[in-house]
């Protein structure tokens, strides 16, 4: 087994910012809060052996939450544990949570152990997702459906409301309309393709369960993914899973009252709102 990481390889500019945003977790978080978020996430996990906490915490009780289930997450009981730090906290555990799921998925799929992240300097604006988000939606090298289906599939697990209620325009002109996305849910039994197929078990491995990738999902995925493709679709899912945040915070709400909304993504890997889209 070698001992490298295969986003430095594949997506280097992705890579870089989020070895920025890890930095970044060591000032916007007390070490005692830091050292406990990171230790409850990998024991949810199942990176770490489980162990009872010393002492009931809400910040434990959120991690674990926001890990497993988060649309269950109650933030309430954190505003006299963390005070002004309650936003980076939320957000700390989006960055801890998807790195910690997103290691653990590509070190089966290449084969290595995902080593520590090359030290940096934090942002200037400390955990502010966007350049990570941004240099992420710039990855072009799976096909748009292929990048929708996941989307989706991510949303629905996260139940954001804002995410179920978009769709991209590149998709649809790649064929995707609402016959093929009422299939995400139930996609195993569904007559979706075998290569979308196996996009949406890998999605469901990282959201759901790391440890319950088996040798022939591996298998599959290496044999109709390029390794490129592979860290585009674990890297789209850790963006996708930024909406985890705002569930948290109740901050989800669709911009149309009715229907869906087409959206595109710039250039620059801006998502560019677009018109409504009845249905």
């Amino acid at each position: 087994m070698s001992e490298a990481d295969p986003r430095a390889t594949y997506a280097p500019e992705a890579y870089d910012l989020l070895c920025a945003l890890e930095a970044d977790l060591a000032i916007a978080l007390a070490p005692d809060v830091l050292d406990l978020s990171r230790q409850r996430i990998a024991m949810t996990l199942g990176a770490l052996p489980w162990a009872p906490p010393a002492a009931p915490d809400p910040v434990i009780d959120v991690a674990e939450q926001f890990v497993v289930d988060v649309t269950g997450v109650d933030i309430a009981p954190l505003g006299p544990r963390l005070g002004a730090d309650l936003v980076p906290f939320v957000k700390s555990l989006w960055v801890l949570d998807l790195g910690l799921r997103c290691d653990l998925v590509l070190g089966r799929l290449f084969d290595t152990a995902i080593p520590p992240r090359t030290p940096h300097s934090p942002s200037p604006e400390p955990l502010s997702f966007d350049p990570y988000l941004r240099a992420v939606a710039r990855l072009d090298g799976l096909d748009p459906l292929t990048t929708e289906l996941v989307r989706l599939r991510v949303a629905r697990h996260h139940n954001c409301r804002l995410c179920k209620s978009l769709r991209t325009r590149a998709a649809m002109q790649a064929g995707g309309d609402e016959s093929v996305y009422a299939k995400v849910d139930d996609f195993a039994s569904s007559d979706l393709d075998d290569r979308h197929k196996t996009a949406l078990h890998l999605t469901e491995a990282l959201i759901i369960r790391p440890e319950s990738m088996g040798a022939g999902l591996v298998a599959r995925a290496r044999d109709q993914f390029a390794p490129a493709e592979l860290v585009e679709l674990v890297l789209d899912v850790m963006r996708n899973s930024a909406n985890k945040v705002a569930v948290a915070f109740g901050a989800d709400a669709p911009n149309v009252g009715e229907g869906l909304q087409i959206y595109d993504i710039g250039p620059d890997g801006d998502m560019v709102m677009g018109e409504p889209l009845a249905v």
